[in-house]
């Protein structure tokens, strides 16, 4: 005797198939909170590069502004010694070459 299997009914296997995603979508969930973690890991790691990158450039604003104002004295004094020579180099030329 041959069996043949009969054909299951249309609920049997609406019902089955939403067994089969409800275990899929179970099993995923139960992925998701390791991946939130790593993402979460990530983020800090991020972070904490970000606030050293804050801290290098918060240095090197200070060094530039440092340097800018040590050049900013360089040239004051260098064009006050040009208006002081300007004003002494006639007179000690006269006494040099009469």
């Amino acid at each position: 005797m041959t069996t043949r299997t009969l054909p299951r009914p249309k609920v049997e296997i609406r019902l089955a198939l939403l067994e089969q995603r409800l275990d899929a979508l179970a099993s995923h969930n139960e992925s998701v909170p390791g991946r939130v973690t790593r993402l979460e890991g990530e983020f800090e790691h991020m972070a904490t590069q970000l606030t050293a990158l804050n801290d290098g450039q918060r240095q090197l604003t200070a060094t530039v502004a440092d340097l800018g104002t040590k050049v900013t004295r360089m040239i004051a004094m260098l064009t006050v010694l040009g208006v002081v020579a300007q004003l002494v180099a006639p007179a000690l030329l006269r006494m040099v070459f009469p």
